[in-house]
């Protein structure tokens, strides 16, 4: 079971959230599109690894370990790029072992993910990193925050327009920065904010699509196929942790 837990004030503009399953009893875990790269570690007893998966494009079994500790960083969307010597597109559907992809060592972390004070050991890493490269704002960021807060629901044109530059200039710089194109992104916000929706009891499903602005519950479910290979009715039977998760 997964649980998962807030970083210190100063990462929240990076970090989205730490999550950790301890003991583990799963086989496989399942990953759907959310626009975002993980920092991944695993740790047995007699070994220790970590690598960075970038965001996939559709729903993917990963298979695990029994018995293993996972733990991860979730970055919230374009800001893994401040942390990696690679362009974000360059995780898309991939990992990358944390040793050649991050801009700074992991020291022992990878060793320590059970110990009670992991959490406040990642805090410390990441604000050291930060107060010696100080992240640049980009234009980009300002666009995820509007499809973000406008639940997905923009026309891509309009982002352009924001952005400042053309429709090509703006999905060139998404690739590189979130590593999906703005018009994926934008389907993925949309099917979250369904997704936490859903959760919600006595929610029907034409209700939860008119509220999350899909033309009907049609269009919301062929998005759900499209994006975790099943139905919405499904997903809500299957994926009760994914929708907690969406909805904290």
């Amino acid at each position: 079971m997964l649980s998962n837990f807030l970083p210190s004030p100063s990462l929240r503009p990076f970090v989205s959230h730490y999550w950790a399953s301890f003991n583990n009893r799963q086989v496989t875990h399942a990953i759907f599109p959310d626009g975002s790269v993980d920092l991944v570690f695993a740790a047995d007893a007699t070994s220790a690894d970590c690598w960075l998966f970038g965001t996939s494009t559709s729903a993917t079994e990963v298979p695990l370990v029994a018995g293993t500790n996972y733990l991860g960083v979730r970055f919230r969307p374009g800001q893994a790029r401040h942390f990696m010597s690679l362009a974000t597109k360059e995780l898309t559907n991939h990992h990358e072992a944390a040793s050649e992809a991050l801009r700074f060592s992991l020291g022992e972390v990878p060793q320590q993910i059970a110990m009670p004070t992991i959490f406040q050991r990642l805090d410390k890493l990441f604000e050291d990193y930060l107060d010696h490269r100080q992240p640049n704002e980009h234009r980009i960021d300002q666009v995820i925050r509007w499809i973000e807060t406008n639940s997905g629901n923009v026309r891509i044109e309009e982002a352009a327009g924001m952005y400042g530059k053309s429709r090509r200039q703006l999905e060139r710089a998404f690739l590189d920065c979130v590593g999906i194109s703005p018009k994926l992104f934008a389907s993925i916000v949309r099917f979250q904010n369904a997704a936490g929706r859903i959760a919600c009891p006595g929610a029907s499903l034409a209700e939860v699509a008119l509220a999350s602005g899909y033309v009907d519950q049609c269009h919301m479910t062929n998005d759900f196929r499209r994006l975790t290979g099943t139905s919405p009715a499904r997903f809500l039977k299957r994926h009760v942790a994914f929708l907690q998760d969406a909805t904290d």
